[in-house]
C-alpha cells in the first residue's frame, strides 16, 4: 500500500493534482522529441532498450488510437528513468543548434559585405582570417558580384559561403 504525506498535524496531505497534470504533459512532450529524433541520436540518450524498441514502434505508427496507447504507455516508462539526464541531452543539443545558427548568421553577414563592399570588407576579413587564400576569394567575391548585377543563378555566391565556412572551421 502506498505511503501516505502527513502534515505536522498527521493529516493526509492530498496531492496537487494540476502540478501532476503539468508534469505529465511535460513527460509527454518529451516522449514526443524523443520519437521525432532519429534512431542514431535516441541511442545517444541512454535510455531503456525496452523503451527505444517502444519509441521505434511508435515512430512507424501512423497517428490513431493505438499510436496514443503506445504513447500513454511510454510516457510510464520514461517516468521511472532519469528525466534529469534527458532534458539535459536536449538542452545540450538546443544550445549547439543555436550557436550553429549564429555560426551561420555571422558567415552570411559577411559573404554580403564582400559582395557588397568589395577591397574594403576583404580587408577585414583578411585581418581576422589571416590563412586565407587571397586570390580564390576575390575571385568568388567578384563572380558572386558580377551574378548579383546581372540577376543570374548565385553559383558563386554559394560557392564563396562554402570557402568562408571551411575557413571559419579552420580557425
Amino acid at each position: 500500500m502506498k505511503e501516505r504525506e502527513l502534515d505536522e498535524d498527521g493529516l493526509v496531505i492530498r496531492p496537487n493534482k494540476t502540478r501532476q497534470k503539468r508534469e505529465l504533459a511535460e513527460v509527454q512532450s518529451l516522449v514526443m522529441e524523443i520519437i521525432r529524433l532519429g534512431e542514431g541520436e535516441r541511442d545517444k540518450l541512454n535510455l531503456d532498450a525496452k523503451f527505444l524498441e517502444g519509441v521505434a514502434l511508435a515512430a512507424k505508427m501512423k497517428p490513431s488510437s493505438g499510436r496514443n496507447r503506445q504513447i500513454k504507455y511510454l510516457v510510464k516508462l520514461l517516468q521511472k528513468q532519469d528525466l534529469a539526464q534527458v532534458r539535459q541531452w536536449f538542452d545540450n543539443r538546443d544550445s549547439r543548434q543555436a550557436e550553429e545558427n549564429r555560426r551561420f548568421h555571422v558567415l552570411e553577414q559577411w559573404r554580403d559585405r564582400l559582395v557588397e563592399e568589395g577591397d574594403a570588407a576583404l580587408g577585414e576579413f583578411l585581418q581576422q582570417y589571416p590563412h586565407t587564400d587571397r586570390q580564390q576569394i576575390r575571385s568568388l567575391i567578384r563572380s558572386a558580384g558580377r551574378e548579383k548585377a546581372t540577376g543570374k543563378p548565385a553559383g558563386a555566391g554559394r560557392k564563396l559561403f562554402r570557402l568562408l565556412r571551411e575557413i571559419s572551421a579552420d580557425a
